[in-house]
């Protein structure tokens, strides 16, 4: 199996300075870089590639580019493996008050649909202080269509836009730290496993 993991916000270069979602977390009245999306789903992706690799998975990360470029070199690089399961993950973390996890599929994906499913519940299992978890279909139009717009030029690999958690909710913070970034990749790295065993 091949994962590509796209830090969305991180290397944007017509928005350098949009680095996603951001929450006050050290209760200074200021976000600084290190409160910022960008940043965090930096440790998150590093845990995960760490977990997948030493489960055998190979793992392809990115940072830089358009959506749209990124989607187009992740097409061109799963076409040399026509023989390999693949997923591509579009890793953000929410902020605006929410109390819940959502993983956003194509709605033409039926594998989106149940890596969505696994996720949300490996999530329960490794992240109990979340306990909502949203499975939904990611449409060009309504309140999904941002999460589609990460995910719709992706081809064979199943696509996955991944929004675990809310910044600014206080009881997701824990996992913000080193060791709860550590459960949130625990968490999505045994989904794929998961995956990877019912699709195999």
């Amino acid at each position: 199996m091949i994962v590509y993991i796209d830090r969305q916000h991180a290397g944007k270069p017509s928005k350098i300075n949009d680095r996603g979602a951001g929450a006050d977390l050290d209760g200074d009245g200021i976000i600084e870089a290190q409160e910022r999306e960008a940043i965090l789903t930096g440790f998150i992706s590093m845990h995960l590639e760490t977990k997948l690799i030493n489960s055998g998975i190979k793992v392809i990360p990115l940072s830089d580019g358009s959506y749209s470029e990124r989607h187009k070199r992740v097409n061109e690089y799963a076409a040399r493996y026509p023989n390999e399961a693949q997923i591509y993950l579009a890793l953000h973390l929410n902020a605006g008050g929410g109390n819940y996890s959502s993983f956003f599929y194509h709605p033409s994906s039926t594998k989106g649909k149940q890596l969505a499913e696994m996720l949300c519940h490996e999530m329960l299992v490794h992240c109990p202080a979340i306990p909502k978890q949203l499975s939904i279909a990611a449409e060009s139009d309504g309140w999904t269509k941002n999460a589609y717009y990460t995910i719709r030029g992706v081809g064979r690999p199943v696509a996955i836009c991944c929004e675990p958690l809310f910044m600014d909710n206080p009881d997701h913070q824990q996992y913000l730290s080193d060791d709860g970034c550590q459960d949130l990749a625990n968490a999505i790295a045994s989904a794929i496993i998961t995956y990877g065993e019912a699709n195999a």
